[in-house]
Order: structure tokens, then C-alpha cells, then sequence
């Protein structure tokens, strides 16, 4: 979604032993609270697969491991400043609006979600300390004590209830996290039971990007003052708002988890990858995302400043609109695959910074299916389908694509518009800063063809077929026997059976091709030697653990 859009959902199935024990009848994960020293994620280090256990003769996805709790933070914040510079800025800080992957990375630190992972790719107890699966459609959640939001108001159950329940109202765009959630449920002031109406594999990472709101605050002050306002629980307050410039967050010193070293944040908008590059280099920025791959280079001797690469977990792809002429024909979507040779985009924009895929489903997903070769390059069988189909000659159409969101999109998008050309398909290249064109997504007015980067938080790939799915606002495509199987294969608990649906279904959106499949792109980031800090594989930037040397 995007998964850029958090579904720029985004990261790996927690590692599975088993049960940790039966409990009458249900089984009951608990969290260790104990001092753990976090370990650093080198970009895509291996992640098993979660296993199944079996309950009173039922499947159910038990997505344990060991469970730790964050690190203590010293009791005192340290001071200083840390810049952070990305290509997008938030489109707004409503935590039930905002899901997108730059916006989630500021809104993480003002809003806690009930559980997230660490560094190694680990399920962690945020706002909530354990839970428990009852049977396969029904979890009990059991709350932290002691929690205030910013406002002073109190965290409990009923700011859960009021969260789930305002992620379920349709127009949320947040709403995919929590769909097919059918009842929350009140237990006592620090339980919540929440019932699905079919057995949910990804409830428990879906839930790790959903930050808690004040329910009182909210509702008093209404979702338009809190898009510009927000308060949560999380190691950082809000404190400004400048507009297509930066946000600036202040260490919250009453915050449960330890008060953070770095006392102030700035999250920076800047959309150029080379003035990005030119920001970091004169200090401006400690931390900048989408790195241009063409400079990588040039600081390799500045010992105050470096690169970091991390193995990749977001699909860039070109949708395309299947309700809209010549793309209604399926000749005509395999013709526009076999003209882009994204082998050549890969190595000669990206700098090798990517992977060649077959679908839109990445290597590192449960469900990837090794078996299917992406479309070859193939300019001459390209026009050879385009005149089957009837466009001898070719067409024109509009192809939009933001600026700055993600490594090189601008280029790749001008590289593809030229590739388009060279078979006959004249297509007039639209750019957009990424708070319009995320909100043209939200709205399902971008099309005919586009690019868009998605994501999985489970590493899971019922999220990137989502984009290829029916009734839901980002696809651009639907075929009702895909779909049946789809809807079977979310419900699957048995990660091994649930998989090999996903491969079925790829087989079959791979003929269809309602999308130019093209690459895995790698995390490059551009990180200041001053700062104690490792990037994640999976894009989230989280600093309340980060120290400055």
C-alpha cells in the first residue's frame, strides 16, 4: 500500500519457537523486561519464517520469538540536535491519515504504537506489554500502566478502543491495517480483546504502525487541529510546523520508556537528491534518506560523514490503470513491460543500488516466487504486441511520477517515458512533490501509468498484492478469480500453505501484467560519524535510542 504508503506497510516476520506455554486454553505471550543491549541490523540479516502451533485442534499463527523490551535511555537527555533530511515531508501528523514512510518516520516519535521492532527485526512491547490469541479470530492485548500522553491525559483501553475503531472508519487511509477487524472490546482499563472476523496472520505487525491517539484530545479538538497539533505518548513532543521546510520535535522528559539522549529533532524537506547530498555535506543535515547513488562517490575520503547501504524491502513499480484504453488490453501491458530495460535502469541510474524483480513481490517476502524470470528487454516483441493489440502505431498517454520520494525517481520515471517512446507509446511525463501526489493516490485520480514504491511490515506478500486486488482504494485492477484466491490466502494461517497461494497468484498477475514490474531499491543513507546510529533494512529512521558521540 503506499504500502508506500507504511503499507508503505514495512519489515520481517518475527523468528518462531513455539508457544511459550498454554494458559487455559489460550496462549499467552509475554514480554522479557529485563536489560537487553540492542543489537544493529546490517541491512537484511536472515529472518525466519514464523511457525504455526496448534490450539484445541486449530492453526494459529503464533508470532513469538524472544521478546524484549527497549533498552533502558539514560534519565537525563543528553542535548543536542540531530537533522533529519528526506524527500518528503509529512502530509499531515493525524496519526490515522498519515502512512506514508517519510511521515511515518516523524509521526513514530510523537505517537507510540502498541508494539514495533528493534534494530534486529524483533517484536518489542511499546504500549502494550503482551497478549494473548484466545482462539484464531479473537486477541487480548494487555496495556502498560503509568502511560500519560503529552497532554497529560491518561493512556488506557479506551485510547485503544477509540484507535482501532477511528482506523476501521472507511475514509481513514490507516483503515488497511486494521481491515477485517470486526469488535474491540473493552476488557478492564489495561485489556483490550479484539475479535476478526476471519483468522488475521498480520494483525500483530500491522498494529506495530498504528500510533495511539489521546481520545479525549482528539475528539475535542477535531482531526483537522490535530493534523497540525498532535500528542501522543512517544519520546518526542511536537513543537513546530513550518511548512515545505521542517518539523521540530523536543525530547519528551516524562516519558515511560527513558528520556532520549538527543533533546531535539528536525525533520527536514528536501526534495533535490543533490542538495540533500550538499546539505549533508556542510553539516546541515546528520541523516539524510535516498542518497543519490551517482554521488556515493564523491564522500568516500570525508571522514566526518558516510554511507550506508541497506538491503532493500521496498518495490518501485509502474502502475497502470486497467479500466483506461489501450491498458484495458492485457497484450498491450505485456508490450509496455518488454520495452523497459530495467536491467540497464538499474545499473546506470541506481548504480547497482537494486534487484531486477519478476512481480511486485521482493525477494526478502514470504510468498516470493523464485520461478518466474522478469520480462526481458524486448523492444521488437514489444511493437510486435502493441499491433496485435491494434496500436500499430502506438498512443499517447500521461505518466506522473513524484519528485524525491524515492532513489532517483525522477530519473527512472524519464528513463522509462523514453523507453515508452522507442516502441511508439508517446507518454507526456507529469512531476509532483510528494504531498499532492500522495493525496492524488489517497483519492485514486493518478493514472493512466505512474510510479509508486510499496512495502510490507510483515514482510508478507498479501501487501503488495493488495495493489493488485479488488474494492480497495490502492489498486488499479481487479480480476474476481485472482481475487477469490487472494481473500483465501490472507485468511491462511499456515505460513507454508499461505505462501504457495501467493506464488499461485503471482503466476497469474504475472501473465495479466497490470503493472510494469521493475526493482527492489536499496536503502542509502547519508549518516554523520558524530552520531551512535545504525539504519534499518526496513526504512524506519528511529532516533530515541540514538546518542551523539
Amino acid at each position: 500500500m503506499p504500502r508506500e504508503i507504511v503499507q508503505e506497510r514495512d519489515v520481517a516476520l518475527l523468528a518462531a519457537r513455539g508457544p511459550e506455554g498454554h494458559h487455559g486454553g489460550m496462549i499467552r505471550y509475554v514480554f522479557n523486561t529485563s536489560r537487553h543491549t540492542r543489537s544493529r541490523e546490517n541491512g537484511g540479516g536472515a529472518m525466519r519464517l514464523a511457525r504455526i502451533s496448534m490450539l484445541s485442534g486449530l492453526l494459529l499463527f503464533a508470532m513469538v520469538g524472544t521478546l524484549v523490551a527497549p533498552g533502558p535511555a539514560p534519565s537525563q537527555a543528553a542535548g543536542g540536535t540531530v537533522t533529519v533530511a528526506q524527500g518528503a515531508e509529512p502530509a499531515t501528523l493525524d496519526p490515522f491519515q498519515e502512512i506514508s514512510r517519510t511521515g511515518y518516520n516523524v509521526t513514530l516519535h510523537i505517537y507510540d504504537p502498541l508494539f514495533m521492532r528493534n534494530d534486529a527485526g524483533k517484536i518489542i512491547p511499546m504500549l502494550a506489554t503482551g497478549y494473548k490469541i484466545i482462539n484464531p479470530t479473537t486477541w487480548e492485548f494487555i496495556l502498560r500502566t503509568g502511560v500519560k500522553f503529552h497532554n497529560g491525559e491518561p493512556f488506557d483501553a479506551a485510547a485503544v478502543k477509540f484507535t482501532l475503531d477511528r482506523a476501521l472508519l472507511k475514509d481513514s487511509p490507516s483503515n488497511y491495517l486494521v481491515d477485517g477487524v470486526k469488535d474491540v472490546r473493552i476488557v478492564d482499563p489495561r485489556t483490550v480483546q479484539v475479535t476478526t472476523a476471519d483468522p488475521m496472520p498480520l494483525l500483530l505487525p500491522n498494529l506495530m504502525l498504528l500510533g495511539i491517539a489521546p481520545s479525549h484530545y482528539y475528539q475535542a479538538q477535531g482531526a483537522s487541529y490535530v493534523a497540525t497539533h498532535p500528542v501522543g505518548t512517544g519520546p518526542y513532543r511536537f513543537q513546530s510546523w513550518v511548512k515545505d521546510d521542517r518539523v521540530t520535535l523536543v525530547a519528551n522528559h516524562d516519558y515511560w520508556g527513558g528520556v532520549p539522549s538527543i533533546e531535539s529533532l528536525v525533520f527536514r524537506l528536501i526534495p533535490d537528491p543533490a542538495a540533500r547530498v550538499a546539505a549533508f555535506r556542510s553539516g546541515e543535515a546528520d541523516i539524510i534518506t535516498d542518497f543519490a547513488p551517482d554521488l556515493v562517490s564523491s564522500i568516500a575520503n570525508d571522514p566526518r560523514i558516510k554511507a550506508d547501504v541497506t538491503t532493500g524491502t521496498r518495490s518501485i513499480n509502474i502502475m497502470l490503470d486497467t479500466g483506461t484504453g489501450p491498458l484495458r488490453d492485457k497484450l498491450v501491458r505485456q508490450a509496455l513491460n518488454y520495452a523497459v530495460d530495467k536491467d540497464a535502469i538499474v545499473k546506470n541510474i541506481l548504480g547497482g543500488f537494486g534487484t531486477v524483480e519478476s512481480t511486485l513481490v521482493p525477494a526478502a517476502y514470504l510468498g516470493f516466487s523464485p520461478l518466474l524470470r522478469p520480462y526481458a528487454y524486448d523492444p521488437a516483441k514489444a511493437r510486435a504486441l502493441l499491433a496485435q493489440a491494434g496500436y500499430p502505431n502506438g498512443f499517447d498517454i500521461v505518466f506522473q511520477s513524484p519528485r524525491g520520494r524515492y532513489l532517483a525517481d525522477a530519473q527512472v520515471s524519464q528513463a522509462v517515458v523514453g523507453y515508452l517512446k522507442a516502441v511508439g507509446v508517446n507518454a507526456d511525463l507529469k512531476y509532483y512533490e510528494w504531498g499532492n501526489f500522495v493525496n492524488m493516490y489517497f483519492k485514486h485520480q493518478l493514472g493512466p501509468i505512474f510510479l509508486i514504491g510499496s512495502g510490507s511490515a510483515a514482510l508478507d506478500a498479501a501487501d503488495a498484492l493488495e495493489n493488485v486486488s479488488c474494492d480497495v482504494w490502492d489498486s488499479w485492477y481487479c480480476n474476481q478469480g485472482i481475487q477469490a484466491i487472494y481473500v483465501k490466502a490472507k485468511a491462511t494461517l499456515d505460513p507454508d500453505r499461505r505462501a504457495a497461494l501467493y506464488r499461485e497468484i503471482q503466476s497469474l498477475v504475472y501473465d495479466e501484467a497490470p503493472i510494469i514490474f521493475m526493482y527492489t531499491q536499496k536503502g542509502i543513507y547519508g549518516v554523520n560519524t558524530r552520531l551512535n546510529w545504525t539504519p534499518r533494512s526496513d526504512e524506519t529512521l528511529w532516533l530515541a535510542k540514538a546518542t551523539l558521540k
